[in-house]
Formats: C-alpha cells, sequence, structure tokens
C-alpha cells in the first residue's frame, strides 16, 4: 500500500486527484483522505482545487521537496528488502566440521541456491569449542555443533551421529559383526582429533578402558587414507563415512558411541534474514538428507 507521501506526490504530479486515484487503482475519496491527513498534521493548506485541476499552496510548494525526499527514501528502502527477500547480495557465515560440510551442506546449498542463486556463503572448519566462540564472538551467524560441548548459545538438535569401527580388511577383527572398545584395545589407534573434546575418548575413559593411540589427526580423510594403508584403526562418524568407505572395513560397536549434532546461534531474532531461511531450509530439507546418506 502506498504511504500518504507517495500519494500525495504523485497526485501533485498527476495534477489531478481523479487521474492519481485511476492511476494507483485508488478512489478519489481515498486520495483525499490521505491529502488531508498531511495538511492536518502539518496544520496548514497543501493544494488549492480549481475546475483546472490541483496546484500547491505557498506552504505546499515549501514542504514538496521533503515529500519527495522521503518518498525517495520509502522506495528505496522497499527494493532494499524486495533484495533481502530475494538475498541478493548476501553473505551466510557457518561453522562447520568435515562430515557436515562434507555430505551435508553441499546438498542443502545446491537446493537452496535454485530459489535464491544470489546467496553467497563462507564456511569455517573448526572443532566444537572454537565454532561455539566464533559465533559468541560474530565472526560466525551460525554453526553446527555439539550440545554437550557448547554453553551460551541457543541449540536444536539435527542429528544423531553414531560412531563405527573402521579397521583395514586385513585387521583380525574385520571378519565380525560387532565389536567392543575392548577389542580394540590391543590395535593402533589412529585417534581424529575432535579438540579439546573427545567422544571416542570419553567413552574409552567411561569403560575403563586405554587404546594405543599411535597418531592424532584432524583430517578424517587423511584417517581414511592411513586406514586402507594397513595402519591401525580408528572411530569414525557414520555421517563422515556416507559414500567414503572403500577400501576399509566398517563395522559396528556394541555399546553404541553417539554425539548430536545442532544447529547453534547466540539469538535466533538478530539473525540476518539471509541467515534465518537458510536455518529454515536446513528444516526443511536436511531430515531427508540425512535418511538417504544412511542408506
Amino acid at each position: 500500500m502506498d504511504s500518504r507521501y507517495q500519494i500525495f506526490v504523485h497526485a501533485v504530479r498527476a495534477k489531478s486527484f481523479t487521474r492519481a486515484a485511476e492511476e494507483l487503482g485508488y478512489t478519489q475519496s481515498a486520495i483525499s483522505q490521505a491529502v488531508r491527513s498531511l495538511e492536518r498534521e502539518l496544520s496548514t493548506c497543501l493544494i488549492l482545487r480549481s475546475h483546472d485541476g490541483i496546484s500547491l499552496t505557498r506552504d505546499g510548494a515549501a514542504y514538496f521537496p521533503y515529500f519527495e525526499a522521503i518518498v525517495a527514501g520509502e522506495e528505496a528502502l522497499a527494493g532494499k528488502h524486495r533484495e533481502m527477500m530475494g538475498l541478493g547480495d548476501s553473505l551466510i557465515r557457518i561453522g562447520t566440521f568435515t562430515s557436515v560440510s562434507r555430505n551435508l551442506l553441499p546438498p542443502l546449498v545446491r537446493s537452496f541456491q535454485k530459489t535464491y542463486p544470489a546467496a553467497r556463503f563462507v564456511f569455517r572448519q573448526g572443532e566444537y569449542t572454537s565454532i561455539c566462540e566464533d559465533i559468541l564472538r560474530g565472526k560466525l551467524d551460525f554453526g553446527f555443533v555439539s550440545p554437550e560441548f557448547v554453553s551460551g548459545l541457543e541449540t536444536e538438535s539435527v542429528y544423531q551421529d553414531t560412531m563405527l569401527a573402521v579397521l583395514p580388511p586385513s585387521s583380525p577383527l574385520a571378519l565380525r559383526s560387532s565389536v567392543s572398545l575392548q577389542d580394540l584395545t590391543s590395535l593402533p589407534y589412529i585417534l581424529l582429533d575432535e579438540g579439546e573434546h573427545s567422544i571416542a575418548l570419553k567413552a574409552f575413559a567411561e569403560a575403563r578402558l586405554s587404546p594405543d593411540i599411535r597418531f592424532k589427526v584432524t583430517d578424517d580423510y587423511s584417517i581414511l587414507a592411513m586406514i586402507r594403508q594397513d595402519m591401525g584403526y580408528s572411530l569414525m562418524y557414520r555421517l563422515t563415512l556416507a559414500g567414503f568407505s572403500e577400501g576399509v572395513k566398517v563395522i559396528p560397536l556394541r555399546d553404541p558411541i553417539t554425539r548430536t549434532i545442532a544447529l547453534g546461534w547466540r539469538n535466533f531474532q538478530t539473525l540476518p534474514y539471509a541467515a534465518r531461511a537458510f536455518i529454515g531450509h536446513i528444516r526443511r530439507e536436511a531430515p531427508g538428507i540425512l535418511a538417504h546418506l544412511e542408506t
């Protein structure tokens, strides 16, 4: 709906309430009411009416450049709103870790950009603690986190991930249908470095077991390459392994080790519109993508 200022400026330029009403799609009465409303607000007469049409009074002429400036600002604001709703020139900053950035985010971004092709993204790789810190410092809009290891964020669960034993095909345990942590303690362990908090080491500690850690590696896919070279075993997440388990043996643990993958942000209401739109897209689309990855 047009503002009073837009109606007034249009009527003055059209030199007729009747013509302005036709062009804007209003009744002539609505045009007159908008003008009278401005006159009451400013306590003066702005328009002279005659058989030849309408013209500005002296006060109307004095105010008219300001009305034009307001209208230009309203049009610019409306244009910016249309741009933002289309996510033009928007940047969405997301904290993530390897399994999410490799298997979940690409299909989400691809489908999101079908609707918002101008949206741009920054993915910052990290671990639970660093992602949380970057969100709290305003360096990221939101991120994928484990609620167990973060504080000061609003979180929303996305997926319950499970750790699996990953062994070389030559391992004596490779033919088993499942293994225990006790079974694994005698083998060389390639530890996935999860930062300050290790879910795998916590599970070993709770079972009062000490794994034989030979390597500590940050990159999941380097670990897979090392396992293929018969350098040891590892415990890795199902989401990480989806589509990347060729050349290794993946076996369930008898006592499952799980982590919750969640979205985390400081305050949803203060997030940029583009970030909130992408979070909404994740809510709708992630369950189907994740279910497909598990098949």
